[in-house]
């Protein structure tokens, strides 16, 4: 029994208090009209506004059709490096028909990814007219 509980609380500690950014909504193979409602989800870390500097958080950034990210810059900002800098969880995105790549990538107050990076996975979903 003793052996369980470690068990047990080993498995929640890994698992429950990981950090994670990721998608709340939306699944890899999708197939979606536009526009459609993203969901961001985080756990671990907390969410505060660029530019304000609380520990232990960050806002979000969606990456859409994008392959590379210089993880020690700034992630720039464009119609395919999308910032949620006011602290933002959710996005409508209306995308032409076709197949698409996102990421999520959480950015310090300084649009920097974290070291290490917390990137959730990348998904493709397609769009449809």
């Amino acid at each position: 029994m003793k052996f369980l509980v470690t068990l047990f609380f080993a498995f929640f500690t890994l698992n429950g208090f990981s950090e994670k950014v990721y998608f709340i909504n939306l699944e890899n193979g999708d197939v979606l009209k536009s526009p459609f409602l993203v969901q961001f989800g985080l756990s671990g870390k907390g969410v505060a506004p660029a530019g304000v500097e609380v520990p232990n958080t960050g806002h979000h950034h969606l990456l859409v059709n994008i392959d590379e990210l210089d993880f020690k810059m700034p992630i720039p900002s464009s119609k395919q490096h999308l910032h949620f800098g006011m602290g933002q969880t959710e996005t409508t995105l209306n995308l032409p028909a076709g197949k698409h790549k996102l990421q999520l990538v959480l950015g310090d107050k300084y649009h920097i990814p974290h070291n290490p990076p917390l990137v959730s996975e990348v998904i493709e979903v397609t769009v449809i007219e």
